[in-house]
């Protein structure tokens, strides 16, 4: 056997054995099974609204990736969602604004909540799960008052319309195009900017971090108004691909928040992030969810099915985190990680 093909081997083997070529083996495994038990599961109308939702749920758990990437967690990620849906929904189609102004507005607005979360979290000393579940009841609260329960369903056409453009071919939607646009840039962010990694130092070993000049509450407001960007686009999609600004928005992504990137491989202990491994839980769900759709299971199943896979998840999480590990090497491009003591700021996991 030559060298060559020694290394390829090792290569194949090491992808499969990682987070993201496993899942990639379950994905296609479940549309192998989905496609014999059940009719329709590849059709084009199933294959297109499959990649609407995996779309949506991605940037939900990058959402949650980025507040996790901080060793916290954010219980708001649907707060914020139904906030920037109905005041969006509002501004276009009440108040009669342009769709370009209403929705860069509304992602404005994402921003400015999701900064405001780290700034509880700072002001008050409390931990973000307390900090961030108390701020999530008062955005549902302010939204329930200010819209009565009522839906807005005067959405225009040039918002509802993008989420039905069919991407090379009627299998695809265009809506898979934001989802990977946010993957790179997420990807750049953890894997080539400073930003990055003092957010996954933070993560990784705050006290650390804190001696060794980061600022720790830039990063922490910081990192949470970017959650709160990625809350509001996903809420856009959903105000596209529903075609209406619902206040009911969210109550679901809690859940899928946290599922896609612990089953990508983010730790909840901080410090390390798999972005490309989130994106493929993303798909990986929605295919387990669109194919029992396909076998005629109920909606509670598919409730059921999310969390033991989730509960699967966060128990591989803590096998993985006392497993020994071999020392990792600090990225030359990211001087603020190598200030650390033992390697603590992890790169990205892909």
């Amino acid at each position: 056997m030559t060298l060559g093909s020694s290394r390829l081997r090792d290569t194949l083997a090491g992808a499969l054995r990682s987070n993201t070529g496993g899942l990639v083996v379950l994905t296609a495994a479940s549309w192998l099974v989905y496609r014999s038990l059940g009719e329709g599961f590849l059709s084009s109308y199933n294959l297109f609204t499959l990649s609407q939702l995996a779309a949506q749920t991605a940037i939900i758990g990058f959402s949650q990736l980025v507040i996790l990437a901080l060793g916290r967690l954010n219980l708001a990620v649907g707060a914020i969602g139904v906030c920037v849906a109905m005041a969006t929904g509002w501004m276009v189609g009440v108040a009669g604004l342009p769709p370009l102004v209403g929705l860069v507005l509304g992602l404005l607005l994402g921003t400015l909540l999701g900064g405001l979360l780290g700034l509880v979290e700072l002001l008050t000393g409390l931990s973000s799960f307390i900090v961030t579940l108390a701020m999530s009841s008062i955005y549902i609260g302010v939204v329930l008052i200010l819209s009565r329960g009522d839906a807005i369903s005067t959405i225009p056409m040039a918002i509802t319309d993008f989420s039905n453009v069919e991407l090379f071919g009627p299998a695809l939607s265009q809506l898979v195009v934001p989802a990977l646009l946010v993957t790179i840039v997420l990807w750049l962010l953890f894997n080539r900017s400073v930003f990055g990694w003092m957010m996954l130092s933070v993560g990784a070993n705050q006290r650390a971090a804190e001696l060794s000049g980061i600022s720790v509450p830039r990063v922490l407001v910081g990192s949470f108004a970017l959650s709160g960007l990625l809350a509001g686009i996903a809420a856009m999609i959903e105000v596209s691909r529903v075609a209406s600004a619902l206040p009911s928005l969210g109550t679901g992504w809690l859940l899928a928040s946290l599922l896609v990137p612990i089953l990508g491989g983010t730790t909840l202990a901080g410090g390390a992030v798999s972005v490309t491994g989130a994106l493929v839980a993303a798909v990986f769900i929605e295919s387990i969810n669109s194919g029992l759709v396909s076998l005629n299971v109920s909606a509670y199943w598919q409730q059921f099915a999310q969390s033991i896979v989730l509960l699967v998840a966060v128990i591989a999480d803590q096998i993985r985190r006392h497993r020994p590990s071999r020392p990792v090497l600090a990225d030359p491009v990211a001087p603020v990680a190598s200030a650390l003591p033992n390697g603590d700021a992890r790169r990205a996991a892909s």
